[in-house]
């Protein structure tokens, strides 16, 4: 019992001194902040379409949709284009560098990308997507011609359905294929590079694989589900997830119902029969599987549910919570967020952190170097970061959490009574009515970083260095 309670005080001891030396570390860290603010528009809400707006993903730049005159008008950081009769909404490339919408003018609707015209098109009831490519070389939109739909890809005018799903649309790794899910009478399919696949009640969204040599989806018929694996229908289950590849392309796995419970499929491969099945994933190696399981009987407490690592199972817990498991980028490191009476806490490679009323998955975050992790927790009513489990101080919420790019600094947004903030190292900067895009801050270097904030009816772009 002696030896046992040295042992405790040694190793709180070194808890308590590795504790210390962080806050001290990160003192010494703490460094001056310059920011500057410049203005890129104005909200006037009396003459703002649906109350709407969009973002570029770089936090950079901001599109509105403004009526003025009787038209309807797209204003691209604060920059007002032609009026029309009326606007879609704006929609940023990837890079946030591109732009597009949709403008009716009289019977016609024209597609104007990077503030011009790129083509007109006549008789056409609305233009209800576009799509850029994630490199933003390349654009796609789909039209409905009096209640007939067909995509353009690249210039090229696609077959004619009765309704093109828009949210399914996926691009290929090499960011010139498209897959989308369509309809024709009452049959769905999928268009994969502009080749049907089989018809169907219904299906899912396509999934492509990296280097675009497979493509997947559900699909059922006849109140049977089926995975569709490059148009080869599986054996029937009662349900079938969204078919997950491997970043290599070279595994594939879904959760599908079988006799009333539910079994993984790996490459083809069944499981055990669970209760539940949930967040399948692969490390970014694809060296390793991952899933959430519940089992049919559970422990002297009742706990049933599971995380299963490269089939070996982990708990019982009383929640494993589903979108929860992540990997760090260089894979080596794995970490999920479970329930026990009624407590969250993360599990960080096999190891428990500290219990909480609350732990937000969604702000859970590794470091670039994939040696810290961070998250955000709720303790009597006010959330807080918890830095590699030393615990900041408390705000009204946590928005948002990053490492910079050399990992040496930890930047979150947070609420502060009605006011929103960005605390690098501690230091709280200036306080705005809003962080914009919920938060989001953007790294430029190691040491400067950009977001887009509200005050007042005024959007600025605030930028930052670390002195």
């Amino acid at each position: 019992m002696h030896m046992r309670t040295n042992k405790f005080k040694i190793i709180f001891g070194i808890f308590f001194s590795t504790g210390i030396l962080f806050f001290h570390f990160l003192h010494a860290q703490q460094p001056a902040r310059k920011a500057t603010e410049k203005l890129i528009t104005k909200l006037e809400l009396k003459e703002l379409v649906n109350n709407s707006y969009s973002i570029s993903n770089d936090m950079r730049r901001i599109a509105l949709r403004l009526n003025s005159g009787g038209k309807q008008m797209a204003v691209i950081d604060g920059v007002a284009g032609k009026g029309f009769d009326a606007v879609n909404p704006p929609v940023f490339s990837q890079d946030g560098n591109r732009f597009a919408y949709a403008a009716k003018s009289g019977n016609k609707w024209l597609i104007v990308v990077d503030g011009k015209v790129e083509s007109t098109i006549d008789s056409v009831t609305d233009v209800p997507a576009i799509r850029f490519s994630p490199d933003s070389k390349n654009m796609v939109y789909v039209v409905n011609k009096k209640n007939k739909f067909y995509m353009v890809s690249n210039g090229v005018k696609g077959k004619l359905y009765d309704n093109i799903n828009e949210n399914s649309i996926t691009f290929g790794s090499n960011n010139l294929t498209v897959a989308y899910a369509a309809r024709r009478g009452k049959f769905q399919l999928i268009v994969n590079d502009g080749k049907e696949g089989y018809s169907y009640d219904e299906v899912g969204y396509p999934v492509l694989s990296a280097g675009g040599k497979h493509f997947g989806y559900w699909a059922t018929r006849d109140r049977q589900y089926f995975a569709v694996m490059d148009n080869q229908a599986s054996k029937p289950y009662e349900s079938v997830s969204a078919i997950l590849f491997s970043p290599d392309g070279k595994h594939y796995a879904y959760h599908a119902g079988k006799e009333g419970k539910q079994v993984v499929v790996y490459d083809g491969i069944e499981s055990e029969k669970y209760e539940l099945v949930h967040s399948l994933g692969f490390n970014s190696s694809s060296t390793s599987f991952v899933y959430g399981m519940e089992m049919a009987e559970g422990d002297q407490e009742g706990f049933k549910q599971f995380v299963v690592l490269d089939g070996k199972k982990t708990g019982p817990f009383e929640t494993v919570v589903e979108g929860s498991l992540l990997f760090s980028a260089d894979g080596k490191h794995f970490v999920y967020k479970v329930e026990r009476h009624d407590e969250f806490f993360f599990v960080l490679d096999g190891k428990e952190k500290t219990r909480f009323t609350d732990v937000l998955q969604v702000t859970s975050v590794f470091s670039p170097d994939n040696s810290q992790f961070a998250y955000a927790a709720e303790k009597d009513s006010k959330r807080l970061v918890m830095a590699n489990e030393i615990a900041g101080p408390s705000f009204n919420d946590i928005l948002c959490i990053l490492y910079s790019p050399d990992s040496r600094h930890l930047v979150y947004a947070v609420r502060s009574g009605e006011k929103e903030l960005v605390v690098v190292d501690g230091i709280n900067g200036s306080m705005y009515d809003s962080i914009m895009g919920q938060g989001a801050v953007v790294f430029d270097t190691p040491k400067s970083f950009h977001y887009l904030a509200l005050k007042g009816n005024e959007i600025y772009l605030v930028e930052e260095v670390l002195e």
